[in-house]
């Protein structure tokens, strides 16, 4: 994170408790959290975060109240 720094909040689990309540078993694993804090999507190993597929989640979350 300190040479590639990332355009989002990102989060550290120093414990690894998080990680362990995710069911996290690769890194890098994303999630998209909607307003009402429900995972809605789920990316685990490297994603190119401005790809059709991204984007497409990204902006369903965001048109949602």
């Amino acid at each position: 994170m300190e040479k590639n720094p990332a355009a989002v909040p990102t989060l550290l689990d120093k414990t690894g408790k998080v990680g362990k309540l995710f069911g996290v078993w690769a890194h890098p694993t994303s999630y998209l959290i909607d307003a009402k804090g429900k995972v809605r999507y789920r990316a685990v190993g490297a994603i190119d975060w401005v790809s059709l597929e991204a984007t497409s989640v990204i902006d369903i979350l965001l048109k949602e109240k």
